[in-house]
């Protein structure tokens, strides 16, 4: 029986192939901080309801405001958020459950946005 050699470019270029697959596939860019924004005014939410994403783990950051004093309410991590009339506020979550939430004007029952958190 013949062996046959495989010739040395191929086993470099196989080499580095696998090497970078190794490490993007080990890397992780970790927890990080997000950043979105909600403006409600005239009865509705500024731009339509927004849809954020992020991962499990990171900081999430949402600035508020609003033409009317309202109750900003995040289903799921059943945090409540009162903004007065004409200001800015902020909330600031980790976030460790999973899934899709909705933000709401709690007096209006109305959605204005949805923050889906991915594991």
């Amino acid at each position: 029986m013949r062996m046959q050699l495989v010739p040395e470019k191929t086993i470099s270029t196989l080499a580095i192939a696998f090497t970078v697959l190794i490490l993007v596939a080990c890397s992780s860019d970790g927890p990080t901080d997000r950043n979105f924004s909600i403006e409600f005014a005239n009865g509705e939410p500024v731009g339509g309801v927004e849809r954020f994403t992020a991962n499990q783990g990171d900081t999430i950051n949402i600035d508020l405001s609003t033409d009317e004093s309202a109750t900003f309410h995040i289903h799921g991590y059943d945090l409540e958020f009162e903004v007065e009339a004409g200001s800015k506020d902020s909330i600031e979550l980790l976030a460790d459950a999973t899934g899709r939430f909705a933000i709401e004007i709690e007096e209006l029952e109305q959605d204005v946005a949805f923050l889906e958190i991915r594991p």
